[in-house]
Formats: structure tokens, sequence, C-alpha cells
């Protein structure tokens, strides 16, 4: 199930989506509102912080408090984040465990971008916001 997500998910509709946002600030902004406000889709807290993390990743670079990113990381996470708040994507938001695949690519990608968030969080550390 999961490779079959993931082979969904890099099949690029999600990659170029996220090309199209990242070089507008505010649809950067208006996916970071509607992630938050899909925080209690499920998968328990720490899903929920993970998201927020991604969220406040993609806000504080789109307005350059956070200026040392990782470009392919922000492309990742601003396509997990539109494949996590669009309700129609492999398993649609409406069906019984149609979230599976949502929290299957955020958590891989929260994985796979892992000394990314790392700085990111540094830098939050820095600036006494963590």
């Amino acid at each position: 199930m999961k490779s079959r997500v993931l082979k969904y998910f890099g099949r690029g509709r999600w990659l170029r989506m996220a090309k199209s946002y990242i070089s507008h600030p505010d649809k950067i902004k208006e996916l970071y509102r509607s992630a938050m406000k899909y925080t209690t889709k499920g998968g328990g807290k720490k899903l929920s912080d993970n998201i927020k993390l991604l969220g406040q990743y993609i806000s504080d670079v789109a307005t350059r408090r956070y200026t040392s990113y990782n470009k392919y990381a922000l492309l990742l996470v601003v396509a997990a984040l539109i494949y996590f708040v669009t309700p129609t994507d492999l398993l649609p938001d409406f069906f019984i465990g149609g979230f599976i695949d949502d929290v299957s690519i955020v958590l891989y990608i929260i994985k796979s971008i892992d000394d990314e968030l790392k700085r990111y969080k540094e830098h939050l550390n820095n600036l006494n916001i963590v």
C-alpha cells in the first residue's frame, strides 16, 4: 500500500503544483492556512505537530523569515501539504481510511527531509521561538 501511495505521489502532479505555489507567496500563505485547518484530520498529536511544523516552515520561507532553506525540501513540503489538504487524491478523504495515504505522504516527506527540519528547528531555537 505505502509504495503505491508513494508512486502516485511521485508521478509529478503534486510536484508540478508545488512549483507553481513556490513562486507565489500568497498561494503558500493560503496553503499554510488550509493545512492548519486540517491538523485534526487524524493521526494524533504527533502528526498534528508535524503538520504545524511544516506549515510554519513554508510560511517562514514565504515571508523570508527563514532564508537558508533547501529548495528541494521546500518543494517536497509544499507538495506534501497540497496532497494533505486535497480531498480527492489517491484515497479520497470522504472514504473510510481516506486519510491513510495523506498521513503516509506527510510522514515519508518528514523522514526524507529530516536534516532540513533539524536546521529549521535550530533556526527557531536561535530566535527563541520553539
